[in-house]
C-alpha cells in the first residue's frame, strides 16, 4: 500500500454543478465532513443543474480515461466507489473499467442510475444507454434507482401511484437478481407523501 492509501477515501463519479445543489457540490462537503476524502471524477460541467431553462453544459467524456490514468500510476485504493449522472454509452463504459480497475472485496460500490424522473427517461437518455447501464449495475453493492429508474431497468411498465409494497418487493427482488445485495427505490408516490423503499437479499 503506498502512502496515499493511508486515509479513508471514497471516488465520486458524478457532473459537477456550479449552482443547484446537487451531484459533485453536495456529495463533497458531506463526505469531508465525515473526515473522508472525496474524490471526483467529473462527467461533465453544468453551470447550474438542468432544472433551469438555460445552463452551460461541457461534456468530459474525452478527458475522463486520462484523468483516472493518473490515479491507476498513483495506486490510489478506495474504500467506497459512487457512481451519478452518466451522459453517453462511451462514460458508462468508462465507469465499468473504472470498477474493474478500482473495485475490490473490500470497498463499496454505489450506483445510482441517473437515468429518467415521473416515468419517462431524460431526454439525453437513449435505449443503448438503458442497455449499458443495466449492465453496470451488476457490479454495485448497492444501488438506488428512483422509482422511474427501477421500471426502466426492469422493463416494467410504470404507474405514478397504487405501488404496494409487494410491487416494490418484486423490483427489489429483480434488481437483486442482477447483482446488488442492498436496493434503496426512491421517490414512490404515496398519497401526499413521497417514499423510500429498502430492501436487502
Amino acid at each position: 500500500m503506498t502512502s496515499h492509501n493511508h486515509q479513508k477515501k471514497i471516488a465520486v463519479i458524478n457532473d459537477m454543478s456550479g449552482f443547484g445543489r446537487c451531484s459533485i457540490a453536495v456529495a463533497l462537503p458531506i463526505i469531508s465532513a465525515m473526515k473522508i476524502q472525496c474524490c471526483p471524477v467529473p462527467t461533465s460541467i453544468f453551470s447550474n443543474h438542468t432544472g433551469f431553462s438555460s445552463f452551460f453544459f461541457e461534456d468530459y467524456t474525452d478527458r475522463m480515461q486520462p484523468y483516472i490514468d493518473e490515479w491507476k500510476k498513483l495506486g490510489l485504493q478506495f474504500s467506497g466507489i459512487c457512481t451519478g449522472f452518466l451522459g453517453s454509452k462511451e462514460q458508462i463504459q468508462i465507469v465499468t473499467r473504472f470498477l474493474q480497475d478500482f473495485g475490490r472485496d473490500d470497498n463499496w460500490i454505489l450506483v445510482d442510475p441517473v437515468m429518467g424522473d415521473y416515468g419517462k427517461p431524460y431526454a439525453t437518455y437513449t435505449a443503448e444507454m438503458c442497455q449499458e447501464m443495466k449492465k453496470l449495475v451488476g457490479y454495485a453493492d448497492i444501488l438506488t434507482p428512483n422509482l422511474t429508474e427501477a421500471c426502466l431497468l426492469t422493463d416494467t411498465s410504470y404507474r405514478p401511484d397504487h405501488w404496494r409494497k409487494k410491487d416494490l418487493r418484486q423490483l427489489a427482488e429483480t434488481l437483486c437478481a442482477e447483482g446488488p445485495e442492498k436496493i434503496v427505490i426512491t421517490g414512490i408516490p404515496q398519497g401526499e407523501f413521497i417514499a423510500n423503499y429498502c430492501y436487502e437479499k
